[in-house]
């Protein structure tokens, strides 16, 4: 076991610790990935599993993050596809709560149909601050969430990944989101709308805009949003040409940058 700081890793050892197995929702996001890491270095990877849940809303660099991390740490993992849940085939305002009732509850009946009585999820401080219904979920299935029981934030996780010895890709790694967040409420959704934001980001992020998000009105209208660092550097190299060239090509017909900037869960309609 890795020799960890007392505060306030020592209370995610005590989180961890209860129980001898345990499964970890593993989306291949920062928190998932270190909160794994941690359970194997504490718990021993042999009494640790990862369900990843495959849907058509999940970045495809996540699903390919999180299969490398779980090689790195001789952890196994399981990948459960999902179509889009009926329930959320419009994006509801409250598609998180839906889509996590629904995910979660199929991953935990899999971890204990595998031995695993607790299933936990890398949820943190840093999340109550925001709109997640999907917290409301988790607390009614009984999802553990080791991160909140420890009072540990963003930066904490970060610095636990950096003592776990986590490279600079997970340690570094921004706060993504499923692809739905870039979706307006209540319009249909589709699997080709989402892939063309999936590899529209991906060819963003080519660019060094690791911060970005691409979001989408109506059928053809994008609109870039990119932390204020990233705006400079995006007109610093004059990239708007090859983005609105590719974008293009990817079927948006209009294509904006954001003068306001990236901004957490701008398209939110809290009810």
């Amino acid at each position: 076991m890795t020799t960890l700081p007392q505060i306030p890793f020592e209370r995610l050892s005590a989180v961890l610790l209860r129980g001898e197995r345990i499964a970890i929702a593993l989306s291949g996001g920062l928190d998932s990935s270190v909160l794994l890491a941690a359970a194997a270095d504490i718990l021993g990877a042999e009494h640790c599993l990862a369900l990843t849940a495959q849907t058509p809303y999940v970045m495809e660099e996540e699903m390919r993050d999180s299969a490398e991390l779980c090689r790195r740490l001789g952890v196994r993992q399981e990948k459960l596809s999902f179509p889009i849940p009926a329930s959320i085939a419009d994006n509801p305002p409250l598609r998180c709560y839906l889509c996590k009732h629904a995910l979660f509850s199929a991953l935990k009946a899999r971890a204990a149909e595998e031995g695993f009585p607790l299933l936990a999820d890398g949820s943190n401080m840093d999340d109550l601050g925001d709109y997640r219904p999907g917290r409301k979920a988790l607390q009614e299935l009984g999802i553990v969430s080791p991160f909140l029981e420890a009072s540990m934030d963003k930066a904490d996780i970060r610095r636990l990944a950096r003592e776990l010895g986590l490279p600079e890709s997970i340690s570094g790694k921004p706060a993504y989101a499923c692809l739905l967040t870039r979706l307006e409420h209540n319009r249909p959704v589709t699997e080709a709308m989402l892939k063309r934001v999936d590899t529209a980001e991906t060819f963003l992020r080519s660019l060094g805009l690791k911060g970005c998000r691409v979001r989408v009105h109506g059928e053809d209208l994008a609109r870039i949003e990119l932390p204020e660092e990233e705006r400079l550097l995006f007109l610093n190299r004059e990239l708007a040409g090859p983005v609105a060239h590719r974008l293009r090509e990817l079927g948006f017909r209009h294509i904006a940058l954001d003068l306001e900037g990236y901004s957490r869960g701008s398209m939110n309609e809290p009810s």
